[in-house]
């Protein structure tokens, strides 16, 4: 009688005996350490399944799960070129520990906006394991107390690593029925404010006016000095360039500038009695 497939969940390290048996390990762990690059490539091919074992424990945490992979092949990489054979700790185990090492890593560097702590984002996975669970058990979402209950984690440390398990949004997101972009919702703090705007416009065009009341020479050398018209000067370039002396100028300017005061000046009103 012929014997009957198992079909069920492979046993932790069956992926390696599906491709090398531990002798054969050893063998290529060895040439691997010489610099045999086949060695290593049929290593990284008889593991793969122990990558993707730990990675999906760390579905749904902020990256895919072919990122994941990835990321942990790397740390299977790693494992190989660190690992010693001559040392009695296992190879899977101490790939395993890379391998973990690697995915959390990923998760804490690359999956949000804002880092998270390592412990955080392991109290996450353990979160979201016992959550799938009450879920089916209670037919609801859990509290964060019956999650704190669960698991033995703190009220306050469930709390915190789900505040911090929150997404942020994109500002392309569709936010309206119209399909109007989630930016246009949120205000532009880089954007002028328009009563100051208006504020400033307002002075621009009250100076303008005071100064046509000026005389031609007066104009000049408040232009010149203060660059309305471009680059601000020092008062004796102004007198260089209008050929006066800096005396000249500077009483030039003085009775300029007291003339624009008692313009832009704003008009009392009558006194009452």
């Amino acid at each position: 009688m012929t014997a009957g497939i198992d079909r069920g969940r492979p046993r932790r390290g069956s992926h390696n005996r599906r491709c090398c048996d531990a002798i054969e390990e050893r063998r290529l762990l060895r040439a691997a350490a010489r610099g045999d690059s086949g060695a290593r490539d049929r290593l990284v091919v008889c593991h793969l399944g122990l990558v993707r074992a730990v990675a999906s424990r760390y579905r749904d945490l902020g990256l895919p799960f072919d990122d994941l992979v990835q990321e942990g092949a790397l740390g299977l990489l790693e494992a190989i070129d660190r690992y010693d054979p001559g040392r009695r700790v296992a190879f899977e185990t101490f790939a395993r520990f890379r391998v973990r090492r690697a995915i959390r890593n990923a998760l804490t560097e690359r999956a949000r906006l804002v880092r998270l702590p390592k412990h955080v984002v392991e109290r996450r996975r353990l979160l979201a394991g016992a959550e799938a669970t009450l879920v089916a058990a209670l037919a609801r979402p859990p509290t964060p107390a019956e999650l704190a209950a669960d698991t033995g984690v703190s009220y306050d440390a469930v709390v915190e690593a789900l505040t911090a398990s929150i997404t942020p949004l994109s500002l392309d997101q569709e936010a309206a029925s119209d399909g109007s972009p989630l930016e246009s919702l949120v205000a532009d703090s880089t954007a002028p404010n328009p009563e100051r705007e208006t504020l400033v416009a307002d002075r621009r065009r009250r100076v303008r006016d005071a100064l046509t009341r000026l005389t031609p020479r007066q104009r000049e050398v408040v232009n010149l000095h203060f660059g309305l018209d471009g680059s601000p000067a020092d008062l004796a370039s102004v007198a260089t360039t209008l050929h006066l002396s800096e005396q000249r100028t500077r009483t030039i300017e003085n009775v300029a500038l007291c003339e624009l005061a008692n313009e832009l000046e704003p008009k009392a009103g009558p006194r009452e009695n």
